[in-house]
Order: structure tokens, then C-alpha cells, then sequence
């Protein structure tokens, strides 16, 4: 990371998974902020959003 590096407050990554929830519970395991929850979409995805150690913003989601 580089040392003045500021986030974006939107989503910069977008990842389609073949198993959100086996990623989610690595996420909540080892610290990251979890900013959106897991849940279904009505547009077709059980997805959720969290930041990396720099406040990047990856939104993380897998077909329903």
C-alpha cells in the first residue's frame, strides 16, 4: 500500500465466487471490516461488501 493512499468510498472490486459464504467466514475470522452482510439480491446474487487493510471496498458475490 502506499503511504498517502486514500480510499474510495465506493466499491473498486467487484468478485463473483463459487462459495461466498466459505469467504465470508474467512473474512469475519481474520479481521476485515464487513460493511454490507451476507444476504440474497433481487438481482440474483448472495453477495456482501468489505474492506481490505488499505479501506478498499470489494464487493464479493456468488449466483444464487
Amino acid at each position: 500500500m502506499q503511504k498517502d493512499h486514500k480510499a474510495a468510498p465506493f466499491n473498486i472490486i467487484y468478485m463473483m465466487v463459487d462459495n461466498v459464504d466459505a469467504l465470508h467466514a474467512i473474512c469475519q475470522a481474520q479481521g476485515p471490516r464487513i460493511v454490507k452482510g451476507l444476504k440474497g439480491k433481487d438481482y440474483g446474487l448472495r453477495a456482501f461488501v468489505f474492506e481490505d487493510f488499505g479501506g478498499n471496498r470489494i464487493d464479493v458475490g456468488q449466483p444464487l
